[in-house]
């Protein structure tokens, strides 16, 4: 959960990276890139606010590579190993620790930008569902987050784009 959020908050800057190098083609443009870019500035200072606390930190370095510093990414990419009771325990605490800020993306000025965002946390708890209910391994888990993060990053990036 710690990566998802690691990734939403990459996604977040690398789309802030994108949106400032969009010259705009009308006035209101501006407008919306600039609140795209401060919502998304909300996005990860939450997601960074959450991932010191205790259980991210656990999450990171046990089931699922929050952080670009994770201490164990390639273990826990290439796990076979299934989820444990307390773990599980940790991953559900910390995705609750997370909800505050997937409610920021609400603030988005698109309602294409929002919905990418909405399916990504859906697929994003469908593979810690599947990890909690031990129908994957953390590897798998790891592996399929990943794709996820990247498919968001992309469709964001293709919407921001269109709607520039």
């Amino acid at each position: 959960m710690k990566n998802i959020y690691h990734g939403v908050l990459m996604f977040a800057v690398l789309l802030s990276g994108c949106a400032t190098n969009t010259a705009p083609k009308k006035a209101t443009n501006d407008v919306s890139i600039a609140k795209v870019n401060e919502v998304q500035k909300k996005i990860s200072s939450c997601i960074a606010e959450v991932n010191q606390s205790d259980d991210a930190k656990y999450v990171d370095e046990h089931i699922l590579v929050l952080t670009e510093k994770s201490p164990n990414a390639k273990e826990l990419f290439n796990s076979s190993d299934k989820i444990a009771s307390d773990q599980a325990a940790v991953l559900i605490r910390f995705k609750e620790s997370t909800l505050k800020c997937r409610a920021i993306t609400n603030e988005l000025p698109s309602p294409a930008l929002v919905a990418v965002y909405s399916n990504f946390y859906t697929n994003i708890d469908a593979v810690y569902k599947d990890l909690i209910d031990k129908r994957i391994t953390i590897g798998v888990a790891n592996q399929e987050r990943q794709m996820r993060i990247q498919y968001a990053k992309t469709r964001f990036a293709q919407i921001l784009k269109s709607e520039t």
